[in-house]
């Protein structure tokens, strides 16, 4: 029963760390017309997988998400460097992970009521 409570952990922790990413990019998205303005990136996956490695609850728990200043592509003249294409690009995949991930943990649940009940 452990490894099942420590892939449910992994899978909680995942879609917490994308709804920060998603955040983020709403950000980046709100900020596409701000002079000056830089866009960040949350990164986590290599973090979530080596704390998932070690199957550990503690170390899945203390996982945390890295952020950095990226540029999309050329800076514009006002010095705004966010390519709007591809921070919705990047918002559709991170939502259809999520979604995937929720709906990973909901038949986990599922399975385990029906073996339960």
């Amino acid at each position: 029963m452990a490894n099942v409570d420590i892939h449910l952990e992994i899978l909680a922790k995942s879609m917490s760390l994308r709804l920060k990413r998603h955040s983020t990019l709403a950000g980046n998205v709100a900020n596409a017309d701000t002079p000056g303005y830089r866009p960040q990136q949350i990164s986590f996956e290599d973090a979530l997988q080596r704390a998932a490695d070690r199957k550990s609850s503690v170390q899945i728990d203390n996982v945390k998400s890295s952020m950095e200043v990226v540029d999309d592509g050329q800076p514009r003249l006002d010095g705004n460097t966010v390519n709007l294409d591809k921070q919705m690009a990047m918002m559709a995949e991170n939502g259809l992970l999520y979604n995937a991930t929720a709906e990973f943990i909901a038949r986990k649940m599922r399975m385990l009521k029906s073996v339960i009940g």
